[in-house]
């Protein structure tokens, strides 16, 4: 008989930007929104530090080309490695939303996101980006 073990999953984790200074984060159930990140374990926090660097990358990149920036959220899910010693192998960071109204620029803007993004670069495991429109 053999045992197929699935990995531990962080989060997910969604940060919003409404086009205002300030982000909100929801652990779980986007429905529970708040101006504050999770606290429930390290681990939550330093994914909703992950996807708020995304989200200021994202506003930077296209305050840069002075592109209105349409409301959009950063959904990051870690998944844990199997061995020792106890880390996160994986992080898929998703784009949900509309970002701008000219689609052909999104590919250049994540890009450049992905280049600037502090706390992505800083970290010793896979980080995968994805984008989903929902209009």
């Amino acid at each position: 008989m053999t045992t197929e073990l699935k990995p531990k999953v962080f989060g997910p984790i969604f940060v919003f930007f409404n086009r205002s200074n300030t982000l909100q984060y929801a652990h779980i159930d986007p429905s529970n929104a708040s101006a504050y990140p999770p606290i429930e374990a390290p681990v939550d926090t330093f994914l909703a530090s992950l996807g708020a660097c995304i989200v200021m990358s994202i506003k930077w990149s296209t305050d840069q080309r002075k592109i209105a920036l349409n409301p959009f959220i950063v959904e990051v899910v870690g998944i844990k490695a199997f061995d020792i010693p106890n880390r996160i192998e994986r992080i898929n960071i998703e784009i949900i939303g509309n970002l701008i109204d000219n689609e052909s620029i999104i590919p250049r803007i994540m890009r450049q996101t992905k280049s600037i993004c502090t706390v992505s670069n800083s970290l010793n495991c896979e980080v995968n980006f994805t984008a989903r429109n929902l209009l």
